[in-house]
């Protein structure tokens, strides 16, 4: 289940759970199934962090990573 804590974009598991009687509106506009959704919590062992520039966010689709990683929002861990 993914929901891109920056812009609101999900996946089809997030959809699944949503319930659009209170919100119709959300499926046409967030629902992204395609993207790649990158994850930054204390349960990943991933090469990136974006806890400086986002200390709220634990979830990021491709776009807003991609864009964060444009603007040296993400620091890389030394590959070794």
């Amino acid at each position: 289940m993914a929901c891109c804590d920056v812009c609101g974009n999900y996946d089809k598991s997030y959809k699944e759970d949503l319930d659009y009687t209170q919100s119709p509106h959300l499926e046409a506009q967030s629902y992204q199934p395609e993207l790649y959704y990158y994850w930054d919590a204390s349960f990943c062992l991933e090469d990136y962090d974006w806890r400086d520039a986002f200390p709220e966010v634990d979830c990021m689709c491709e776009i807003c990573f991609d864009i964060a990683n444009e603007e040296k929002k993400i620091v890389w861990s030394p590959v070794k």
